[in-house]
């Protein structure tokens, strides 16, 4: 069985390219940049800044006990969703938006800013968020993923929260409606992608 143990700040390149490959295609990186060669440029940039915000800044981000970390699940709450500014600002943040350039920097801010408006007036109560979650594409189906998620399950359940998360696409919804997630909420984001918000009960 796959043992897991909380990423280090050395952990922190190995992670964003999980993300990376995770990522690339998914709608809602779509939106920040439609070009695939640019996106794999620049994804990388906000992927980084991200998780080394997120290490040092209080997310419980899980990978699996191996020397270069093939899954990761971040998690966060229920005191705060997510790094602080300061903390993505110390991590680089500039340097994502100079990378992006002014365009994909727009799109990036209004898309993330909508998810956080829905996610303050959809989930007023304290939960644990699942921020980012990804699997390489090569150790998908290893059973990696599952131990990934229920990591922070099992945390919320003890917590007596539930969890929330956003997805961009219905293969999602399905993977994650068979661990016991419901979608509670659909907005549209940008030209009309559609965003699912979906909520695990706290289960005792």
């Amino acid at each position: 069985m796959t043992q897991l143990r909380t990423a280090r700040p050395d952990d922190a390149d190995a992670v964003s390219e999980v993300l990376v490959a995770a990522f690339l295609d998914d709608p809602g990186a779509v939106i920040f940049e439609p070009d695939r060669v640019r996106r794999a440029a620049i994804l990388p940039a906000f992927f980084g800044a991200w998780v080394r915000a997120a290490i040092t800044d209080g997310g419980d981000l899980v990978v699996p006990d191996e020397p270069i970390p093939r899954g990761v699940a971040s998690w966060f709450g229920p005191q705060r969703y997510g790094p602080s500014d300061a903390a993505l600002e110390a991590a680089g943040w500039g340097e994502v938006l100079a990378t992006f350039g002014p365009a994909a920097a727009a799109r990036m801010e209004a898309m993330t800013g909508e998810l956080e408006r829905q996610h303050d007036r959809l989930a007023p109560w304290p939960h644990m968020r699942l921020d980012f979650f990804g699997v390489l594409p090569a150790a998908q189906g290893t059973g990696i993923g599952s131990r990934l998620l229920e990591h922070g399950q099992r945390a919320a359940d003890a917590a007596g929260l539930p969890c929330w998360l956003e997805t961009f696409t219905e293969r999602n919804v399905e993977y994650y409606g068979r661990r016991g997630w419901e979608v509670v909420a659909t907005y549209p984001v940008a030209d009309g992608v559609p965003v699912y918000a979906l909520v695990r009960p706290a289960s005792r």
